[in-house]
C-alpha cells in the first residue's frame, strides 16, 4: 500500500493521521509506505518548496515526479491512497491511472468552509468551484472514497463520490502505549495544540485565559496567528507560549495539563482531541469538531454549548466531583483506545475492497512519458531496486 501526501509529515492533523496509520499497517500488510514532505527528514520524492502565501510557517512542496514514478514502478502497490487535490496527490493519481493502480481517495477537509474563511466572496467561489471539480476529478476516477465523520459522508456525494466509507482515526504509538499520568487536582491547567491558524479560532481560547486569570494556559503550535498569541503571552501571566512542539513534547504536555481545548470554527475531526483522550485527559470542543458525531467519542467529550464560552463550559468540568472527573477522563482513554483500533480494522477492510478493484480495471496503456520518467530517475542507480 502506498500513501501520498502533501501535507508535511507530523505538522499537521492529515499529516500525522498517515504517519499513524501507516506504523499501524507495518506487519498486517506485506508492505506500507508513506511518501510525504519532510523539513526534518527530506523524502527522496520531495523536490523544491515555496512558502504557502499568507502563512510562512507552512510550505508548498512540488513531487519529483521522476522519483515517485521510480517508486511506483518499483513497488507495484496493490493500492495508492491520496487524500484529496494536492499537488503530491494528482501527481500520483496520474501515476496510478496509467498504470492501472487502484486509488483510494479520502476526503478530511472542508474546503469550502476554509476558501470562505481566508479568502473573499469571489476568490472563494472560484477557489471552491476549482476544488469541487478537482474531487469530483478524483471521485470519479477511484476505487474507494473514504471519511472520518458522518457529516462529510453527505458532502463526499454531493461531490461526486459513489459510495464513501466511514473510517475512524488511528492514533500515534507515544499517545498509547505509554501509560498516562492520573488527573492532578484541582482543575487548573488547561492546554491548546494546532495550527495558529484563522479557523482554529484562537481567540476564544485567549478570552478564556483572561477571564480565568486562576488557571495556566498553554498554547502550543505555529503560524499566521502567533504574533496574536505571542502579544497575550507577553501581557497575561497565566498564558505561555512554547511554538511548534515535536510530538514527544506534546504527550508531554498533555501530561502537564488537565485540559485540551479544541475552539475550532472549522474541524473536519480533531485528532489532537483523541490523542488528549488517549492521554486520559478531560477535553473541551466546539460544536463543529467533527469528533463529535462519534457516539462513544461524544459521551466523554465536553462540547461547548451554542449559548455559552469556553470558560463556562470550564467551569461545567470543574463543578464536577475529583471522581466524575477521573471516571471521564479513564472513559475517554478507553474509547480513544477503541477508536484506534476500530480505525485500523476500518482501513483494512477498506484497502482490501479497494485492491479487488485492481482485476476490473481497464488494461494501462504503455504510456512513453512515465517511461521517460523512470529512466531519468535515481531509483535506477540504487541497488535493489
Amino acid at each position: 500500500m502506498l500513501f501520498v501526501v502533501d501535507a508535511m509529515k507530523g505538522r499537521n492533523g492529515v499529516g500525522a493521521y498517515f504517519q499513524d496509520l501507516v506504523a499501524h499497517l507495518d506487519g498486517k500488510v506485506a508492505r506500507a509506505e508513506l511518501v510525504c514532505p519532510s523539513l526534518e527528514e527530506p523524502h527522496p520524492c520531495q523536490g523544491v518548496s515555496m512558502p504557502i502565501p499568507g502563512d510562512p510557517t507552512q510550505r508548498l512542496f512540488f513531487p519529483k515526479m521522476r522519483e515517485l514514478t521510480a517508486l511506483v514502478w518499483e513497488m507495484k502497490p496493490h493500492v495508492i491512497v491520496i487524500p484529496g487535490p494536492g499537488i503530491f496527490s494528482l501527481g500520483a493519481y496520474w501515476v496510478a491511472r496509467k498504470l492501472g493502480i487502484p486509488v483510494c481517495v479520502t476526503f478530511q477537509t472542508d474546503y469550502d468552509r476554509l476558501v470562505q474563511l481566508y479568502w473573499g466572496p469571489r476568490l472563494a467561489k472560484l477557489a471552491g468551484g476549482l476544488l469541487n471539480w478537482l474531487n469530483r476529478t478524483l471521485f470519479r476516477g477511484s476505487s474507494a472514497v473514504a471519511t472520518i465523520c458522518e457529516s462529510m459522508i453527505a458532502d463526499a456525494r454531493a461531490a461526486g463520490a459513489r459510495h464513501p466509507q466511514l473510517v475512524g482515526t488511528p492514533l500515534g504509538p507515544e499517545f498509547v502505549n505509554r501509560a498516562p499520568a492520573p488527573l492532578a487536582e484541582p482543575l487548573d491547567s488547561v492546554l491548546y495544540v494546532g495550527r495558529l491558524a484563522a479557523e482554529k479560532n484562537l481567540e476564544r481560547f485567549l478570552a478564556m485565559a483572561e477571564q480565568r486569570p486562576d488557571c495556566r494556559f498553554t498554547v502550543a503550535g505555529d503560524g499566521p496567528l502567533r504574533p496574536l498569541v505571542e502579544e497575550h503571552a507577553r501581557r497575561l501571566p497565566n498564558l505561555h507560549f512554547l511554538g511548534w512542539c515535536s510530538r514527544e513534547r506534546v504527550v508531554e504536555q498533555l501530561d502537564a495539563h488537565q485540559v485540551l481545548v479544541l475552539p475550532s470554527s472549522v474541524e473536519a475531526f480533531g485528532t489532537v482531541a483523541l490523542e488528549a483522550l488517549a492521554r486520559q485527559r478531560l477535553v473541551i470542543t466546539t460544536p463543529v469538531c467533527g469528533i463529535n458525531q462519534w457516539p462513544a467519542l461524544a459521551r466523554v467529550l465536553a462540547v461547548a454549548r451554542p449559548d455559552e464560552s469556553l470558560a463556562d463550559t470550564l467551569a461545567r468540568l470543574r463543578a464536577l466531583t475529583p471522581a466524575a472527573r477521573r471516571e471521564r477522563a479513564e472513559a475517554g482513554r478507553r474509547a480513544a483506545l477503541a477508536m484506534n483500533q476500530d480505525a485500523v480494522d476500518g482501513w483494512l477492510q477498506v484497502l482490501h475492497g479497494c485492491a479487488r478493484q485492481g482485476a476490473v480495471l481497464p488494461k494501462p496503456r504503455r504510456s512513453p512519458t512515465v517511461a521517460v520518467l523512470r529512466r531519468l530517475s535515481t531509483h535506477q542507480a540504487r541497488p535493489g531496486l
